[in-house]
């Protein structure tokens, strides 16, 4: 593939060298020459030293007839305006980092259409949701998010007999909004039909709105409240992020320590109140222990100073916090975070990288996520159909299956007597056997 890089920050070399040995055609655009050189001098990329907002410099990239262009500057207005003219200049696929993606809420597909991106991936939730998956335990091992969150895609471990393993699925009373579209079992990966039963160790992928999918795991077992308590150390993105979307989550407390006050009050006014917001500073000794930290389940340091999220982990660990989460900022640092003995390092870059990763290796340009290492993919598909058509008269390949339909402001979890309008945004999970075929129904 002919693959553009905007930006030689951590997550464009990262991605440089691992698209690189995998044979790829790469280049990077970066306004700094000593970053410039350094990816000359030690990748086999071509490295360019410019504007990665102006067409000029991305045509002599390569951008106009490029594969894929990735706009991952630490700018997120740089990497919008980048988005733009690669797809007007003639790049087959966009794919669009932006460290918050706020400003797309509500608004996803007006901007998607403006921008030309066709992923957007953020550092923030990215970490935000890998951090979060520490913190559930025994619920969901893994959830993606679409329809600007209001689809949730989880994957679910059958940890032991329950009314979902004692008949076949077509039997099962399971929530109305709930689709179960793939099972894992040992070395196989299929999509079930209603005669198929769960089995007790199965990973089964489900598809839903979250109230439906929390419903669901109740059914698999889970406990509906298990006690957790949580600090969370930084009042910055990742942080609220988190706080965000564990607060009103039952048997959860949460507290959150900031040592900017007015950042603290700020936050405040956007969380729920059953978040406690401490002002001090996480790696002071005195505050931890007034604080009572070390009875704390799990602490998370989200601060961007590597050194002090180091510290606070080492100080809750040794008052008897049972499990230390720290974001990394230098990835460098990862190996320094294993022999301290912090119990996860999660770098945002690096995980925002090696998503890339997977949508380069990906069969279909119209992918959004890489289920399973290339298992399954999700793709999101505008229908261009002759009036309105009854999903079980489309003719899905077995493999296939429809998991959402977005029509306007509105979100469906569709059965096979749902239709389908031309217009209509169709998110659908598939083998990638089908990518061709599911492509062609979708596209007249």
């Amino acid at each position: 593939m002919n693959i553009v890089i905007v930006g030689a920050g951590e997550v464009g070399q990262h991605l440089a060298g691992m698209l690189s040995r995998e044979e790829h055609a790469v280049s990077v655009v970066d306004p700094d020459p000593a970053k410039a050189r350094r990816m000359t001098e030690s990748l086999d990329v071509q490295a360019l030293v410019g504007d990665g907002t102006r067409a000029d410099v991305l045509t002599q990239a390569g951008a106009s007839k490029a594969d894929l262009v990735v706009a991952v500057s630490d700018d997120d207005r740089v990497n919008m305006l980048a988005s733009v003219i690669s797809k007007r200049l003639g790049a087959q696929r966009v794919i669009l980092r932006l460290k918050d993606t706020a400003r797309l809420a509500g608004y996803r597909y007006f901007y998607k259409s403006v921008l030309g991106f066709d992923v957007v991936l953020s550092t923030e939730d990215l970490a935000a949701e890998e951090i979060l998956s520490t913190v559930r335990e025994r619920h969901a091992l893994e959830v993606e998010t679409f329809a600007d969150g209001r689809v949730q895609l989880r994957r679910l471990r059958m940890r032991e007999e329950s009314e979902l393993t004692s008949e076949p699925i077509q039997s099962l009373r399971i929530p109305a909004g709930v689709l179960i579209v793939a099972v894992s079992r040992k070395d196989d990966f299929f999509v079930p039909s209603g005669e198929d039963e769960l089995r007790v160790g199965d990973q089964i992928y489900t598809i839903g709105k979250a109230a439906d999918l929390d419903a669901f795991e109740r059914m698999a077992g889970e406990k509906s409240v298990w006690d957790r308590s949580v600090v969370i150390m930084g009042a910055g993105g990742i942080g609220r992020e988190i706080a965000k979307k564990l607060s009103g989550t039952p048997g959860v407390s949460i507290r959150l320590i900031e040592r900017d006050a007015p950042r603290a009050k700020a936050l405040a006014s956007e969380v729920p109140g059953e978040v406690m917001i401490l002002v001090g500073d996480a790696t002071d000794l005195d505050l931890l222990l007034e604080e009572r930290i070390g009875d704390a389940n799990v602490f998370i340091a989200t601060t961007d100073d590597d050194e002090n999220n180091m510290v606070a982990c080492q100080l809750a660990r040794s008052l008897g916090v049972e499990r230390t989460v720290a974001m990394v900022n230098k990835a460098s640092y990862r190996q320094i975070y294993d022999l301290l003995g912090i119990d996860q390092a999660i770098s945002p870059r690096i995980l925002c990288a090696n998503s890339i990763l997977r949508f380069v290796r990906s069969g279909s340009p119209s992918a959004i996520s890489v289920i399973g290492d290339g298992k399954a993919e999700v793709l999101e598909l505008r229908a261009d159909l002759k009036g309105s058509v009854k999903i079980k008269a489309l003719e899905l390949p077995r493999g296939a299956v429809i998991g959402a339909l977005v029509r306007g402001d509105s979100v469906k979890i569709p059965t096979g007597d749902s239709t389908v309008e031309s217009g209509d945004q169709v998110i659908v999970f598939t083998l990638p056997e089908n990518l061709e075929q599911v492509e062609r129904i979708f596209r007249g």
